[in-house]
């Protein structure tokens, strides 16, 4: 089920035009920063944007001129992977998956972080998160999931990306708020 859903919902972002993606992010991000300013988060997790993911650019070029602590997924050996804080920008590589990565800085806890925003395929109706199919989240953030005091976890995503089925397997991560361009969802129990 999982597959026939990612499939579905990456053809879908995969027809957008570059215009309707940049339109898109910058409602979303507006809807974010009417919840928490990113600008002003203390440690945040962010990630490099691919295929028509919500376009996060301004947000991690506004960070990092500003100095703010921002990390980015590198993955390692084992399907592990990292929170990552970059020296630079100009010292980012592309990874197995053409998705770019910082190539040094430091490693940065994930309970260190405020908030982590997760790419997402798809959120299902009780806030679970599709992904990829790798796994790299889920295994990352297994231990933060048990954590009362941890960072906040939130997915950015288009309104075609929320299904309304509930797909999660034991593994998956539950995100705990949700942006889209009209809708914010909040999974906080």
């Amino acid at each position: 089920m999982k597959s026939k859903y990612r499939q579905s919902i990456l053809n879908l972002r995969n027809a957008l035009s570059s215009s309707e993606v940049s339109s898109l992010s910058k409602e979303i991000v507006k809807n974010v920063n009417t919840e928490f300013s990113l600008d002003e988060v203390g440690i945040l997790g962010s990630y490099f944007s691919v295929n028509n993911e919500v376009d996060l650019t301004a947000i991690n070029k506004k960070r990092f001129n500003e100095n703010r602590l921002t990390t980015y997924p590198k993955i390692g050996p084992n399907h592990s992977m990292n929170l990552i804080a970059p020296k630079s920008f100009e010292q980012l590589i592309k990874n197995k998956y053409d998705i770019y990565e910082p190539s040094d800085g430091d490693a940065i806890n994930s309970m260190e972080h405020e908030i982590i925003i997760i790419p997402t395929v798809g959120v299902d109706k009780n806030g679970y998160r599709l992904g990829y199919g790798g796994g790299y989240y889920d295994r990352y953030l297994e231990s933060v999931h048990k954590n009362s005091n941890r960072p906040l976890l939130i997915g950015l995503i288009y309104d075609f990306q929320l299904i309304d089925d509930s797909i999660d397997e034991i593994h998956d991560i539950r995100l705990d708020v949700v942006f889209s361009e009209t809708q914010i969802k909040n999974f906080v129990s």
